[in-house]
């Protein structure tokens, strides 16, 4: 190699070195940022994600009051199906209900399983004075999420809701509809589930 061709061979390294570092770092952080972004964010791999409409909404609540008609009995990480043996713990019961109420309607759930601080990525975060019936209650002590409860509706200065829990001190062992004032520390946010749409819809 003559000295003319080694040196435009080493100004082009040079030439690239330079370019990778003020091209190519940049180009990598922002490849990683969308890469974290889209991890983040639920799937959309069968169908465009919204919130769950009304019908959907009301269906899972009529599910959850089957549950709680057959005595369902509490269970850490149950999700038994119906009917048979029935154990379910909080989000159990609200993924169980809200599979069954999208399937009816031609929606499916954009994960397979959650815990109840969880499903705050699957659900659009809404004031409470728009809850409807189904919408989800994140409630937990100390501003820690720990728990969840379909809202089913207002009633006077209280937020009536179903969930399954497991309070033995006051007779408590399942699925029942129970209700706090509307200004009890315990809720901490509200949510509305999203759905997906199935291929085809």
């Amino acid at each position: 190699m003559s000295l003319m061709s080694s040196t435009l061979y080493l100004m082009m390294v040079y030439k690239s070195k330079k370019n990778l570092l003020k091209f190519g770092i940049p180009l990598l952080l922002l490849i990683m940022g969308i890469l974290f972004i889209a991890c983040a964010l639920p799937p959309f791999s069968q169908g465009m994600l919204i919130p769950a409409p009304l019908e959907i909404r009301q269906r899972a609540i009529e599910y959850a009051y089957q549950y709680e008609s057959l005595g369902t009995g509490y269970a850490l990480g149950g999700q038994d199906p119906l009917p048979g043996r029935l154990v379910v713990d909080c989000s159990g019961l609200v993924i169980r209900c809200y599979q069954y109420a999208c399937e009816d309607f031609g929606f499916a759930l954009p994960f397979n399983d959650t815990t109840s601080y969880g499903l705050i990525r699957y659900s659009q975060s809404i004031n409470q004075t728009l809850l409807s019936p189904g919408d989800l209650l994140f409630m937990g002590e100390d501003g820690k999420i720990s728990h969840i409860a379909l809202f089913i509706q207002f009633n006077g200065d209280n937020i009536q809701f179903i969930d399954a829990t497991l309070k033995p001190e006051v007779g408590i062992n399942g699925v029942t509809t129970r209700q706090y004032n509307r200004t009890d520390s315990r809720f901490i946010s509200y949510g509305r589930m999203f759905v997906q749409s199935k291929q085809g819809n």
